[in-house]
């Protein structure tokens, strides 16, 4: 039989095997992983690489817009001009010449004539784009080209981009058909004795030795004839145009300049010297990427094993990650390989939730069990509704309007975990006595406990014209209670948090819901959702009690400050939130200093800086006061909130 420690071995060697492979899956077909993986490697080669020296082997021949200002027309080149600058660099002794010029159309006769002479005559080796690609020419286009350029010197000029983000990743060194000459970089590393790969080859992109300085020298090509002939003696010389013929390139992920949008010829030379170079473009294997994966994957298992609580999960799981990320980052440009960044990070998080997913399950059963035990705080009323109409066992339900209190005590998971059960059961049992004794006299119903958190309804079953006012005057006295409770077990050497608590009023279908053997009395509905995200919300003001607009309107003998109007999480419109003005509140002249302030921040007056910033230093404990000073110090002069979380 296999025992326990091994069951949950063999179950966290499962979750990282599944974790790595939707990982793996998903940054191989899905666009927006592939891009940020595209963009995690893009950054490193074009910020991170380590500066090399400037290429002594290709010289670029740029045909720039003061070139193309000599001549009447723009395109196609002149053909005089390239046939002098082709035997202006045979004469300076070339190594090769690469014209990166499609000749599709005819010119002027004379012109178009020289030029195809010196094409053929040229002693230097020579080579010249080709492409019969229908989306490039069509049939008059090639008819013409195949004649113009002879079958030896045609070199294929296509390159392949990304499917993802459409960067220029690959070049063609080989024939991609059938009778296609070789590529364009394959054929200028022919005519030094060298032969190019098989396949497709990634760009291994050349860096600069300096932010001045560009890979390759670049001299204008109406200058050429005029330079020293050593600039070019013994070089591959390519000829192409610098402003046109633009392609992404993933070192657009830092620049948008030339890099960024390069010229095809200066794509041709990165690819050209990575073969003379024997560079490549320094991923790792595939194979080697999946193992990064897994191993990733099984850090994010043994990390849930350890069953330290989420905070912990994260404050590690950050540590990890911005290490390795850290490493693959900089350490690059110290020869560290392109290693994967975005599938193990995805491959960690999806293994650290699985885990969590797997292990929550043990845990809310122990919630159940938790729910079973309190089933005696389940409103007596309820029970003499059963008795005495024993209709309400219906599985239906009836729509009504309520009033919802949500508690939860903050950070619980944590303090459970800091003590024995003996302890834990004591402080929850009595704080859930005091708790539901309170939310019984003032006739709320106790829907239900998931752990510590309580959900009770007000107007059902029985109907209370006072629902709302009475609610929130529970919810206040539900605070009173809690405060006393945690400052009591705080020194008696308990670190119990304070208790946040959520009104809302809104329309619920109430009834009894389950099967024939187990049913239970409850509320469905969207005011169920909105009341329980009203209580996670004082996380975020730093409140603990929290009242949505509909209930405040219900409650004309109850005082209460606004704190905002928010848009919560999955909704489209803003509701306003407000907190009761308790007994020691009222005391103070807080409420009505609070509301002039608030008006100026309403109105989007300047002097609301200036007014929360005194209301600051006069109640430096008041939340919500910080918390409108903290949104204004940032520019955020408006009471409009956008809550991300729920």
């Amino acid at each position: 039989m296999i025992s326990k420690k091994a069951r949950t071995s063999l179950t966290a060697f499962g979750v990282a095997f599944i974790a790595c492979l939707l990982a793996t899956l998903a940054v191989q077909y899905l666009s927006f992983m592939a891009d940020l993986e595209n963009i995690a490697r893009d950054i490193r080669v074009a910020a991170l690489s380590a500066p090399m020296p400037q290429s002594k082997d290709i010289v670029i021949a740029a045909i720039n817009e003061e070139t193309l200002a000599q001549f009447p027309y723009r395109s196609p080149v002149d053909r005089e001009f390239l046939a002098n600058l082709i035997t202006s660099l045979d004469a300076k002794g070339a190594r090769a010449i690469g014209v990166d010029v499609l000749f599709d159309q005819p010119t002027e006769d004379a012109k178009d004539e020289h030029l195809k002479r010196v094409i053929r005559q040229t002693k230097t080796p020579l080579f010249v784009s080709y492409t019969n690609s229908a989306k490039d020419v069509n049939e008059d286009q090639l008819a013409y080209m195949n004649d113009f350029v002879p079958a030896n010197l045609r070199a294929l000029a296509d390159f392949k981009t990304d499917p993802f983000d459409g960067n220029v990743r690959w070049f063609f060194p080989r024939q991609t058909d059938p009778g296609m000459p070789l590529g364009f970089a394959g054929k200028a590393v022919s005519f030094i004795g060298m032969q190019a790969p098989a396949r497709e080859v990634e760009i291994a992109w050349r860096p600069k030795p300096d932010m001045r300085t560009p890979p390759f020298p670049i001299y204008p090509s109406q200058a050429v004839p005029y330079l020293p002939d050593e600039w070019f003696r013994g070089r591959i010389v390519l000829i192409g145009a610098v402003s046109t013929d633009l392609h992404r390139t993933p070192l657009a992920v830092v620049s948008d300049d030339d890099e960024g949008m390069m010229p095809g010829v200066i794509v041709h030379a990165h690819a050209i010297s990575q073969l003379i170079d024997g560079r490549n473009a320094g991923r790792v294997a595939p194979a080697e990427g999946v193992a990064i994966t897994l191993l990733f994957a099984l850090i994010g298992s043994w990390l849930g094993l350890l069953k330290h609580g989420v905070a912990f999960n994260l404050a590690a799981g950050t540590v990890i990650l911005a290490l390795y990320w850290a490493y693959a980052m900089f350490g690059y440009s110290h020869g560290v390989a392109l290693i994967p960044l975005v599938a193990p990070t995805l491959a960690f998080a999806i293994s650290l939730w699985l885990m969590d997913v797997i292990i929550g399950r043990a845990e809310r059963k122990q919630r159940e069990f938790i729910q079973g035990a309190f089933s005696r705080y389940v409103s007596p009323t309820v029970v003499d509704q059963l008795v005495n109409d024993p209709r309400a066992l219906s599985i239906t339900g009836s729509r009504r309007e309520v009033t919802f209190i949500f508690t939860d005590i903050v950070s619980f998971t944590t303090f459970s975990e800091e003590l024995s059960s003996e302890t834990l059961s004591q402080v929850l049992n009595a704080y859930l006595d005091g708790a539901c004794a309170i939310l019984l006299r003032c006739q709320g119903t106790i829907d239900k406990f998931i752990g510590d958190a309580i959900m009770a309804i007000f107007n059902a079953p029985i109907t209370q014209e006072d629902h709302a006012e009475r609610a929130v005057r529970c919810a206040l006295e539900l605070d009173v209670y809690a405060e006393k409770f945690r400052i009591a077990q705080n020194e008696a050497g308990i670190p119990i948090g304070a208790t946040r608590i959520g009104v809302h009023t809104g329309s619920a279908t109430i009834g009894n819901f389950g099967s024939s053997s187990r049913m239970e009395f409850s509320a469905l509905g969207d005011a169920v959702n909105i009341a329980s995200r009203c209580q996670g919300v004082n996380k975020y003001f730093g409140t603990r009690i929290c009242v949505t607009q509909d209930t405040v309107d219900q409650c004309p003998n109850v005082r209460f400050r606004k704190i905002g109007d928010a848009l919560l999480k999955g909704k489209k419109q803003f509701i306003g939130l407000y907190s009761p003005i308790s007994a020691a509140e009222e005391a103070t002249s807080l409420p009505r200093e609070y509301e002039e302030a608030y008006s100026m921040l309403k109105a989007g007056d300047a002097k609301a800086r200036r007014a929360f910033l005194d209301l600051r230093e006069k109640y430096p404990d008041d939340a919500i006061i910080a918390f409108h000073y903290q949104r204004i110090a940032a520019g955020k002069v408006s009471p409009q909130i956008v809550l991300e979380n729920k």
